[in-house]
């Protein structure tokens, strides 16, 4: 005990640490202990009054902290601090471990079961909350700069671990939320070995079904891989550059096809077999393609193409130089598309404009011209909010344009919105010289019962839309059902239905969406068609 009261006296007036600015301190094996008062029953000494033990990389504060001499270890509840940098609550602090332990660096949050009081600390059974991920890991090392984590495993499910991501040992950098290391991709019982990978748990994957199952009464069944991922060691996970796809469409018509395709990044090539039999290729802004007997007269036989774009001051410039060979042309293209985003804001109000053209020349042909521009103008203030916006698109020449790739036939559309809270209202105007389109579409929106939409509109024929699309479940719902049905009436009865269901599980979304047009409007393809989609949630 003298030993010690010794050690008090001294320690109190030699350091300048925050904790030596306490009337008490002692020095322990763990660092410098610390309070406003202190006492000792024999067995331990007590501080209390803004406690504190402070070492290497570490400082807490508690209510009250006992010190057992005999035994070198600490008891304390309540305990709040920095560990590294990091910020530390803890439940308390038996022996020399911290338990229940909460820490937080910048948008990272993280617990642990226990945290020894290391230099750098060390954490056992910890879990990170992310914004994009929920991470386990047995055991992580915690350094200002980075977080060495083992037995790790991250999911972007908000429920489950049917996709996940694991690792024996990663680093994490705190600063970026970036992590690397030798990774294991899992779906439900699957485990794909994806080597060295990179993952930042700051921004959700980008990951997308590569699954692709379509259907209708014309078009037949497409099934098949889109945009399938192979992974490269090093490449961010859900940014893989290389791509397979392989897709047969057309099934059970005249039309049957095959695509299969390679890319990565940029670069990349198709060959489909079947109807429309060709190759495509391109690399950056070039493309190739041949089509030795095309699908329809639009599809070239022969196509080259460059396409660059530039950014000039604000501006977008897309030039562009194009050979082709079709059935009722072939020759040379040299063209310019353009366009020029303009927005201001002030207050309530916002107003946007973009103008925007595109020019083609042909050897020996009078040029093709197409015109267009919208305009924009909002008010928001509180729960009220209006808007007006209008998108014309004029070619001056006429529809001169000598292949269909360059071709945008003009266009009109008016819109006007006005809304207050959950209840909309829209009407819109579309091609008053051409195919009319008039129509006035009336919404509400609720939280708990969902969104109800009726609207009526006139082209072809006059129309009635009714829908109902129920509330998007929370994202921590583990299992919900989500339906949006919508009905059509015209003025024979029934002109078109559909139902777009949704089942939602702990990791993701499986949508079936199908519709049956029985009458459309203008030339709007009729029958029935049916699609699946896959999301991660």
């Amino acid at each position: 005990m003298k030993r010690a009261l010794v050690w008090v006296l001294l320690l109190g007036a030699a350091l300048a640490g925050p904790c030596a600015e306490r009337p008490y301190t002692l020095e322990t094996e763990e660092g410098l202990l610390g309070g406003e008062e202190m006492s000792y029953d024999g067995e331990a000494l007590v501080f209390e009054g803004r406690a504190c033990l402070e070492g290497k990389g570490f400082r807490l504060e508690a209510p009250r902290i006992v010190y057992l001499e005999g035994e070198g270890t600490f008891q304390a509840e309540g305990l709040t601090g920095l560990a590294q940098g990091w910020r530390l609550e803890a439940g308390r602090l038996e022996g020399k471990l911290l338990k229940e332990v909460r820490l937080a660096r910048g948008r990272l949050r993280a617990e642990a079961a226990e945290l020894t009081l290391s230099s750098p600390p060390e954490g056992r059974k910890v879990r990170l909350t992310t914004p994009a991920y929920r991470v386990r890991a047995e055991k992580a090392i915690f350094t200002e700069k980075e977080a060495r984590l083992f037995g790790f495993l991250a999911t972007p499910c908000p429920c489950g671990e049917d996709l996940r991501l694991s690792l024996e040992e990663a680093t994490f950098l705190v600063d970026t939320g970036e992590l690397r290391g030798e990774a294991h991709l899992g779906l439900f019982g699957l485990e794909v070995p994806l080597s060295e990978a990179r993952v930042n748990l700051n921004r959700p994957p980008r990951l997308e079904s590569p699954l692709v199952f379509s259907a209708s009464d014309t078009g037949g069944y497409t099934l098949g891989l889109r945009d399938f991922p192979l992974p490269r060691p090093g490449e961010e996970v859900g940014a893989w550059k290389r791509r397979l796809t392989l897709l047969a469409s057309g099934l059970t018509t005249s039309k049957e096809s095959l695509l299969f395709g390679l890319k990565e990044g940029s670069l990349g090539a198709e060959v489909r077999l079947g109807y429309g039999a060709g190759v495509r290729a391109f690399w950056d802004d070039l493309l190739f393609a041949a089509t030795p007997l095309p699908p329809d007269a639009t599809t070239p036989r022969l196509e080259a193409r460059y396409t660059p774009r530039f950014l000039l001051e604000g501006a977008e410039l897309k030039p562009f130089v194009r050979y082709a060979e079709t059935a009722s042309a072939q020759g040379w293209t040299l063209g310019l598309e353009g366009r020029y985003p303009w927005g201001f804001r002030e207050g309530p109000f916002s107003l946007s404009l973009e103008p925007g053209l595109l020019l083609a020349l042909y050897p020996g042909r009078d040029p093709y011209l197409s015109l267009w521009g919208s305009l924009r103008a909002a008010f928001r203030e509180g729960e009220a909010r209006a808007e007006v916006g209008y998108w014309g698109r004029l070619e001056p020449f006429g529809a001169r344009n000598l292949f269909a790739y360059e071709a945008r036939p003009e266009g009109q559309r008016l819109d006007l919105l006005l809304a207050y809270g959950p209840l909309e209202e829209r009407y819109y105007l579309e091609n008053p010289l051409g195919n009319r389109m008039v129509g006035v579409e009336l919404a509400y929106g609720d939280g708990a019962l969902g969104r109800f939409r009726v609207g009526w509109r006139e082209g072809s024929y006059p129309e009635w839309l009714l829908a109902y699309a129920m509330p998007e479940p929370d994202r921590a719902c583990c299992q919900a059902l989500w339906l949006a049905p919508q009905v059509g009436l015209g003025p024979e009865g029934v002109s078109r239905y559909g139902l777009t269901l949704r089942l939602y599980d702990g990791c993701f979304a499986y949508e079936l969406k199908a519709q049956n047009v029985l009458k459309g409007q203008y030339g709007e393809a009729t029958g029935f068609s049916l699609g699946f989609g896959l999301r991660v949630r």
